[in-house]
């Protein structure tokens, strides 16, 4: 796969086979990542992870915390409380449409309550990560996290591994220092579930509506 379809291709994967990825296809990843671009050659990230039956011990600590209903006291705010028009606008379609694909109606409680444990379940996959930052962390170094997960996401992609994405699971940061052995001087950032995608699972047809190139740039 070259690069371009590559990245036009990736999408949030929800189902895993039970395959573990080895530490050296993982270690491949974060090698090519950690040459993503940061302020001052800073690199302020890090990421924590958890395989086999330790990504069991964090889903179960997280469904634990989710099931118990929790108070969520993440480590930093993730959007604004009121999201611009446009964003609201496509965060709504994709939930919709999300929910439609899955067949779960609009008004059935227990079944959007079980797709929210989902992400606390870590979609069942066998590979999980935490992305930190250090504690004292600005903007500009969650600029400099981003660019390296994009490339980690990128490099796992190019192995035949797929991932998602969670700021969800960052809500229980306490739950993830304790399983996952984080310092209290790192901010934990988001989670990232991957592994070998189960291809027959139907909710990994799901795909999201993308704004077309032209709509994304200005032209001076």
């Amino acid at each position: 796969m070259d690069t371009l379809e590559l990245l036009r291709s990736r999408y949030s994967c929800r189902a895993f086979l039970p395959e573990v990825p080895s530490r050296e296809t993982i270690l491949l990843a974060v090698e090519a990542a950690g040459r993503a671009p940061s302020s001052k050659n800073g690199q302020p990230w890090m990421l924590h992870f958890a395989l086999g039956a330790s990504a069991d011990r964090v889903r179960n600590a997280l469904t634990a915390a989710f099931d118990a209903g929790t108070a969520p006291a993440p480590d930093y705010r993730y959007s604004p409380a009121e999201l611009p028009p446009d964003q609201m606008e496509r965060a709504r379609a994709c939930g919709f449409a999300l929910f439609a694909h899955k067949g779960i109606a609009r008004e059935d409680k227990p079944a959007r309550r079980a797709h929210d444990r989902e992400n606390y379940a870590l979609f069942g996959a066998h590979a999980f990560a935490i992305l930190t930052l250090p504690k004292a962390s600005e903007k500009g170094n969650f600029l400099d996290g981003g660019l390296f997960l994009g490339a980690f996401l990128a490099s796992l992609r190019a192995q035949g591994l797929e991932s998602t994405t969670m700021y969800s699971v960052a809500v229980y940061p306490e739950v993830l220092r304790r399983e996952l052995s984080i310092p209290d001087n790192r901010l934990v950032v988001c989670g990232i579930s991957f592994g070998v995608p189960d291809l027959s699972a139907h909710v990994n047809s799901f795909r999201t509506a993308r704004e077309p190139a032209e709509s994304l740039v200005s032209w001076a």
